[in-house]
């Protein structure tokens, strides 16, 4: 995979420059640092002559303290350095358009970079959606999502869907079964979280779970998706995450598939 980082020396910068390290380390690929100075910002500035050079100082101290940490980390990978000026946005976007990374990591001062890029940007700290139905899976791989949660700084919502349509009329008490073991598993899910130290919001949606998940990713601007790749046992999530990934041109987050909970 091919990784942008969008630097900006700040601590959510730092966090995401790792993240991205981490994410090559254990899959492959490279990535780009690129940092851009503003130099807009001192024209007409009133702070004083030497604002614009004590800025330039700072991102020069961002970059050295970027460089210790691809040297800490990043032996054997293939790691590229670009420093410019202008409109730090406009030239994201010109980089992915002719790079076409994979991802774009970015501190979340960054969060409308999401409305003009063509790939998917995760936002260091976000927030991670976990869908979730009465199957098990996010439990058996609740050490996965600690880590994307903590690698990121980022909070977790979990996300329980109720598969209203499956249902008829005359099935009603099957219903209310199902419901309650989908909300009991997201207070499970949470109450685990919650004592690993992990920020946590939950939510129970009745409708089709491919749509439910794009619709609350959407309405609480989640920076990645974390989605069950399959399983031995039938499952509606399961079914919606093949759809989701079907219909490709509907995804505007990074997914990150959680492998089946039997081979966990």
């Amino acid at each position: 995979m091919k990784i942008l980082v969008v630097y900006d020396g700040t601590l959510h910068a730092k966090k995401a420059l790792r993240y991205g390290l981490k994410k090559i380390h254990d899959g492959g690929g490279e990535i780009t640092l690129l940092q851009v100075f503003d130099s807009r910002m001192f024209i007409d500035y009133d702070a004083g002559p030497k604002a614009e050079e004590m800025a330039r100082n700072e991102a020069a101290q961002g970059l050295a303290e970027a460089r210790q940490i691809i040297s800490e980390q990043a032996a054997g990978m293939s790691v590229r350095i670009i420093t410019d000026e202008g409109d730090a946005s406009q030239m994201v976007r010109e980089y992915v358009d002719a790079e076409h990374p994979g991802l774009v990591l970015a501190p979340s001062r960054f969060k409308d970079l999401a409305k003009i890029l063509s790939c998917p940007l995760t936002l260091v700290p976000g927030t991670i959606l976990v869908p979730m139905d009465n199957t098990g899976s996010p439990v058996a791989n609740i050490d996965r999502i600690v880590s994307e949660a903590e690698s990121t700084g980022s909070r977790v919502a979990l996300l329980g869907v109720v598969p209203v349509h499956l249902y008829s009329k005359e099935e009603k008490a099957d219903l209310e079964r199902v419901k309650k073991e989908i909300t009991a598993a997201v207070t499970k899910m949470k109450k685990k979280l919650v004592e690993k130290g992990i920020s946590v919001s939950e939510v129970v949606r009745s409708g089709y779970p491919d749509e439910e998940i794009l619709r609350v990713a959407g309405e609480q601007a989640v920076s990645l998706i974390l989605l069950p790749s399959g399983s031995t046992v039938p499952s509606e999530l399961s079914k919606a995450t093949a759809i989701i990934l079907e219909e490709s041109e509907k995804l505007k987050w990074p997914v990150f598939l959680l492998p089946p909970a039997e081979a966990v």
